[in-house]
């Protein structure tokens, strides 16, 4: 899921591939503090399926010659010769360096004294957030500091390191930076392509050369913090610092596929920024062939029309773990082109497991479907091709329309708690929904509404338990659990389904426990079904956000974790002309007039205006009013007519008139 941390403070990553496993070293925000950032001290975790991380060790700045510090600022690590390296920020005063023989510690000092600080030429210039890239050669280098000094150092620092990683080969230089639009810390350098990038935040610069000169070329649009850029199974990732509320001040990480375009554009996929990598779900319209978690060789390209694909040779497979809601004999469908023909044999578990279906597919680029035989549930699904394919995306096309209603991102009611669980939704459960007063609430999407089915995984023991079920505020009935064989869910779970009335739009469900009950019950997810239709719920978080930049810390809007909220998090700061969302592929089935309302909060007094725009046009001004606070409590609809066309719309919302303190946007809700 995303954050991969929730609720940690985990920021600033910078994840490596050591040993098979992929480490994240992070800054640490201490909880409970409003106004500043307080750390105290530095902490790695580890996963192998970027899913369940562990917390390997907590670093404290007592073990080094800075002793107790409350400004533990990023970290980063490297290795070399048998020898892992761990170099920290000292506040804005320094860096020093740890050394270990594992990836996780324990590390001692290495020099008793800072790497590099303000005393270091060049004297006076603050060095911290540093980055440690190793080249193909095995050179290394250490880039520090910030573009906010004065010239002639208004630039990031940069110096190749000596063989024992401990020590400076040459002083500190200029890192040759032309049109950087957003001068800041927070600086990182992959490369990919024979080509240098150098990272801040969400933009990126290209160079031929470890030392530059490096031209600005992008913004990625989906990190306002602190970032990095790694490989692992094939697969190009993007880690991004981000908000995780209740305040900025509590800080997490977020995980993305990353893609690479001809140009050196990078690409990251916003629905895998905002749900989670190492899953995926098959009521999504479709599931990118290029978000895969393994591959057998790195198999992406950009075709003529600038979308992704992936190419597949003869016995090349892809991996997709952790697909939730696979319907009992799923329909599947590809968007792909064979060379000349291919068959691709959908493997469950491994490369080799038990082949659950085959799709044929042509040499022309169109639809082509297969059948599943399986039961339901969560499957781990293995794509293998027998010659050459490409593949655009995938996606399981079902009866009824689906969304599903995460734990993790919704309102717990008293007693509920989350709880480790393999085959659960991010591999985890809500316990002790037995209780009296545990619930879970969230919003789901209900299409054009009428007759729908909720559906509910769920393991049961000592004795039958209920739940009470309510649908914006309406009591809908009981749904029955009845003892499972386990209180684990298992690979194919039971499921409970209740028939429901829903509204058109967003619906807000409540299940919850409403007496005192003996049994113990745990449940996965709540999957909402309706009738099928072209429309319905688009998150904002799931939009496009301008203009691009640091968030909140430099007055831009961002995406922040809100449980309750529809996706499970909102955009804010919406406040200045021009700031804006745009939604794309808003899906219709015919030209004709629609219901859109935004589901949105304000604080504060006064109306603020925003233009909304249809496919590129001005539609009309909108005029928010208060809502009694920037809160999810305090969430509100707005409502009008829109004209759209059939397929594809793209539907934008954008500060217009003056600056103020805007709204905060959860859901762009067509009917």
């Amino acid at each position: 899921m995303n954050p991969v941390i929730l609720r940690k403070g985990v920021c600033d990553p910078h994840i490596h591939v050591f040993e098979g496993k992929a480490y994240l070293y992070a800054t640490h925000d201490a909880p409970g503090y409003e106004n500043d950032f307080h750390m105290e001290d530095w902490q790695i975790w580890s996963s192998v399926n970027l899913i369940d991380w562990q917390l390997e060790s907590t670093v404290h700045p007592e073990d080094f010659y800075c002793g107790a510090l409350n400004q533990c600022w990023a970290v980063d690590a490297a290795y070399k010769n048998g020898t892992y390296y761990l170099y920290f920020s000292t506040g804005d005063w320094g860096v020093g360096v740890g050394v270990s023989s594992h990836p996780a510690g324990p590390f001692v000092d290495a020099r008793g004294e800072a790497l590099v600080d303000y005393r270091e030429y060049p004297v006076g210039i603050p060095k911290w957030d540093p980055c440690v890239f190793v080249d193909d050669d095995g050179s290394a280098y250490l880039i520090v500091g910030t573009c906010k000094q004065e010239k002639p150092w208004d630039c990031y620092l940069i110096a190749r390191l000596k063989d024992d990683m401990i020590h400076l080969a040459e002083p500190l230089r200029r890192l040759e930076y032309i049109g950087n639009p957003w001068p800041e810390d927070k600086a990182s350098i992959h490369k990919y392509g024979g080509k240098y990038y150098l990272t801040h935040s969400s933009y990126y610069a290209v160079a031929d050369q470890i030392y530059g000169p490096y031209r600005y070329a992008g913004n990625s649009g989906c990190n306002i913090d602190h970032g990095s850029f790694f490989s692992y199974r094939n697969q190009t990732y993007f880690a991004s610092g981000g908000m995780d509320n209740p305040n900025r001040y509590l800080r997490a990480s977020f995980l993305s596929p990353c893609h690479y375009r001809k140009n050196g554009e990078i690409v990251v996929d916003q629905k895998i920024m905002e749900y989670g990598c190492g899953q995926y779900d098959s009521t999504w319209k479709k599931i990118e062939a290029v978000c895969y978690f393994e591959a057998s060789r790195e198999c992406k390209k950009e075709d003529e029309n600038g979308k992704f694909l992936t190419e597949l040779w003869a016995g090349d497979c892809l991996h997709f773990p952790d697909i939730a809601n696979i319907e009992e004999n799923a329909e599947i469908q590809f968007m792909a082109a064979a060379k000349e023909k291919c068959m691709i044999l959908i493997h469950e578990d491994s490369p080799d497991g038990p082949i659950l279906g085959k799709c044929k597919i042509g040499n022309e680029k169109r639809l082509w479907n297969g059948q599943l035989e399986c039961g339901a549930g969560k499957k781990s699904l293995y794509l293998e091709a027998d010659s050459e394919v490409q593949i655009w995306w995938f996606s399981f096309p079902g009866e009824k329309k689906r969304h599903m209603i995460e734990p993790v991102f919704s309102l717990a009611g008293r007693g509920a708690s989350l709880a480790y669980d393999p085959d659960g939704s991010n591999h985890q459960v809500l316990r002790n929904m037995e209780l009296k007063g545990a619930a879970i609430e969230a919003l789901a999407d209900g299409g054009n509404g009428g007759n729908g089915m909720l559906s509910i995984p769920y393991c049961c023991t000592g004795a039958d338990t209920w739940l009470n079920v309510y649908v914006n505020g309406e009591f809908q009935g009981r749904m029955d659990f009845p003892v499972t064989p386990s209180f684990w869910l298992g690979r194919e779970p039971c499921i409970r389904k209740k028939e429901v009335v829903l509204a058109p739009g967003l619906n807000r469900i409540r299940i919850c426990s409403e007496e005192y009950q003996t049994g113990r019950l745990a449940i996965d997810h709540i999957l909402a079904e309706s009738e099928p239709t072209a429309c319905g719920v688009y998150a904002a978080a799931g939009g496009i956000l301008e203009p691009r930049g640091n968030g909140c810390w430099d007055g831009f809007p961002q995406r922040e974790t809100d449980t309750g909220a529809f996706s499970g998090r909102m955009v804010k700061y919406l406040e200045k002309p021009g700031d804006e969302i745009r939604i794309e592929d808003v899906a219709c089935n015919t030209y004709g007039e629609y219901t859109l309302e935004i589901h949105y909060c304000r604080g504060g007094k006064g109306e603020s205006a925003y233009q909304l725009l249809v496919n590129g046009e001005v539609n009309e001004t909108l005029y928010f009013k208060p809502t009694g606070g920037f809160s999810v409590k305090a969430m509100k609809m707005h409502s009008l007519k829109i004209q759209l066309n059939r397929k594809q719309n793209t539907i934008q919302l954008r500060k217009t008139q003056r600056q103020d303190t805007g709204i905060f946007v959860d859901a762009f809700i067509i009917y």
